[in-house]
């Protein structure tokens, strides 16, 4: 048998023959900030109009008579629960990868995060880690929908997936740069980016 003297590298380094090719922050430039906030208002119509479809068809919208407080509570809720489930759905596929998340608010670029700073993950890994929240909540509300529907929770639901899909826009963005990448492309996830690496040549 023949041996070999490589080191065997935890999980989530970085190989020495490996490079950075790439830097991307959001925050890095006010035209991209702007550019991912427009871009979210397009997606909150088009998803908007899907959920909206989709709800009176299994459903039931709220009346001017049924829409009070309580329910106005529930919807302020329901939008800040998602995007506390958005991030946790990133971590908990971080975790699966073998990383250990951390939480937080990124208040430059009004935006909630989830992140494992340093951890080299392997680039279909992190696409299934940055689309995971938008798969996994849009199939969980569709299926609430479905079973709850005739009730006004449909509605409730339709604004949670409208505000999911429309809010993982920074994660779509992000996946189509790192798609740009072989498949034997590294990336380390940041609060406001990404790094990406390749073997030297």
């Amino acid at each position: 048998m023949q041996k070999t003297n490589k080191p065997i590298l935890a999980p989530g380094s970085l190989p020495d023959n490996y490079q950075e090719i790439l830097n991307w922050k959001v925050t890095e430039k006010r035209s991209r900030v702007i550019s991912l906030n427009i871009l979210g208002v397009l997606l909150f119509v088009v998803f908007g109009f899907i959920f909206f479809n989709l709800a009176i068809r299994l459903g039931k919208l709220p009346s001017q008579g049924e829409y009070g407080l309580r329910e106005t509570g529930l919807a302020f809720a329901g939008i800040l629960l998602t995007f506390v489930v958005h991030e946790l759905t990133h971590g908990l596929f971080m975790r699966i990868f073998g990383a250990r998340p951390r939480y937080g608010i990124l208040w430059k670029g009004m935006m909630f995060y989830a992140t494992a700073p340093g951890y080299a993950y392997h680039r279909n890994n992190y696409i299934v880690i940055v689309l995971a929240p938008l798969v996994c909540i849009t199939i969980l509300v569709v299926l609430g929908m479905w079973l709850l529907q005739g009730t006004l929770w449909v509605a409730l639901l339709g604004i949670i997936g409208t505000i999911n899909a429309s809010g993982a826009i920074g994660d779509m963005w992000m996946t189509r740069i790192v798609l740009r990448n072989p498949s034997k492309a590294l990336v380390i996830d940041e609060r406001d980016g990404i790094k990406v690496f390749l073997p030297k040549p």
